[in-house]
């Protein structure tokens, strides 16, 4: 077997069970190794590495830190073995919050909770993409969205007034799924975070009609927010439309009293979407 210290000889007891003539060990899975030739330590190890870049180069990874030698194949079948049990749980976590059997959490109030969620195209197998429509018709599917969702509060502002992140307040939620089964995800993460016990409670999105929606469904009453960058970014969408042939008026007409602009750009945005945008 190999553990995290090298190659070991692991030698126990193994029964037959006379009547469905099937073998096991107790001590297998006692030692948590039923079924695998790595140690607990190990793919733990192969985990954390698959994790974070390719397969083999958290193959490479292993050899070079820890003088281990694993196959890349065994990497990725043990990120992807523990990334189940991980979703396993979630699921699990999920289900309860869909039946309103949330544990009860005694903890001070937070000040201002914050949900911000959008979604990104990730490089997948042809497997992966086989029977999915892209962005262009004609074209085949290159990759599919993985929704992401981040967490945290704040409590304090800058001497300009502006709101500061709390330092090691974000939590992340992230997966390819449908929209209805994403928001359930956030939810329960809102839920564990404490939004039942946040005074202000705000959601951030990118302008998009989708996740106002979920907004909507998951998080009535929250304050919506449409990102800075966002917002910005339709600013500079519109002042293109506006002086499509003269750059001069178009870069003094989008960096004159950004806050106004922004406010008249997005006060339509209320009739639009049912409540008012900040």
């Amino acid at each position: 077997m190999l553990t995290a210290l090298g190659p070991v000889e692991f030698e126990r007891d193994y029964y037959l069970c006379p009547h469905c003539h099937r073998g096991q060990s107790p001590s297998d899975r006692e030692f948590d190794v039923e079924g695998t030739e790595f140690s607990p330590g190990v793919r733990r190890m192969m985990a954390a590495v698959g994790a974070e870049s390719s397969f083999e180069q958290g193959r490479e990874q292993l050899e070079l830190l820890a003088g281990l030698e694993v196959p890349a194949k065994a990497v990725e079948r043990q990120a992807e073995a523990i990334g189940a049990d991980i979703e396993a749980g979630e699921q699990k976590e999920i289900r309860r919050a869909k039946q309103l059997d949330l544990p009860e959490v005694c903890a001070p109030a937070v000040p201002v909770l914050y949900v911000e969620m959008d979604g990104t195209g990730v490089p997948v197998t042809g497997k992966e993409r086989e029977g999915r429509a892209a962005k262009n018709d004609g074209q085949p599917a290159r990759a599919r969205e993985v929704k992401l969702g981040c967490l945290f509060t704040q409590t304090s502002t800058d001497e300009d007034g502006r709101p500061i992140r709390d330092p090691d307040s974000t939590s992340y939620v992230a997966a390819i799924e449908t929209a209805e089964q994403f928001g359930l995800r956030l939810y329960t993460e809102a839920w564990r975070r404490g939004w039942s016990r946040a005074r202000q409670k705000v959601v951030l999105g990118d302008g998009a009609i989708r996740i106002w929606d979920l907004a909507e469904q998951h998080f009535p009453g929250a304050i919506q927010i449409v990102d800075l960058y966002h917002a910005r970014q339709h600013v500079w969408e519109l002042a293109a439309r506006l002086f499509a042939n003269d750059e001069p008026p178009r870069r003094q007409w989008a960096s004159i009293c950004p806050s106004s602009r922004l406010d008249w750009l997005f006060r339509p945005m209320s009739d639009t979407f049912g409540a008012a945008r900040s």
